[in-house]
């Protein structure tokens, strides 16, 4: 794949943008309609299995979810449209003209915005992209649950 393909995939903070679960093309996305297509119209008879496990209760807050899960609204955050509209690594890396933060001189740096865990993630993850390289990185994290 060419390195342009690879950073469409990946966001400047490492994560892979085509497995979350608001990307439209993500397997996540992917998955929930299909599981709402198998499930079909099972709404109606959720109310009869609550009577042989009180969990069906909550299938109409489960559906929403699915629903909800299989639309997803995300390109990714180098096309603009991010679900966490706070953070600050996306402008950063356009105004620096780099593709990852790890390109910049400056990196690390406190100008993410990004809560303190998405902010340590965001600083492993690309130690380990300069470390490895792009390629091998997305490989790397492929094998790991995306949350």
């Amino acid at each position: 794949m060419r390195y342009e393909e690879l950073v469409a995939q990946v966001a400047p903070c490492g994560l892979d943008c085509g497995r979350c679960l608001d990307n439209p093309a993500s397997p996540i996305c992917g998955l929930s309609r299909r599981l709402k297509g198998e499930l079909g119209g099972f709404a109606a008879l959720a109310g009869r299995f609550a009577g042989m496990d009180p969990v069906f209760k909550e299938y109409q807050a489960f559906d929403r979810l699915l629903e909800r899960l299989g639309k997803g609204g995300c390109t990714g955050c180098r096309s603009g449209n991010c679900l966490l509209t706070s953070c600050g690594v996306k402008d950063c890396v356009r105004e620096r003209s780099v593709d990852f933060c790890h390109e910049c001189g400056e990196f690390p740096c406190d100008r993410t915005l990004l809560p303190a865990v998405l902010h340590e993630r965001w600083q492993r993850n690309n130690e380990r992209m300069r470390e490895v390289g792009l390629e091998a990185f997305l490989a790397q994290t492929r094998l790991k649950p995306r949350y």
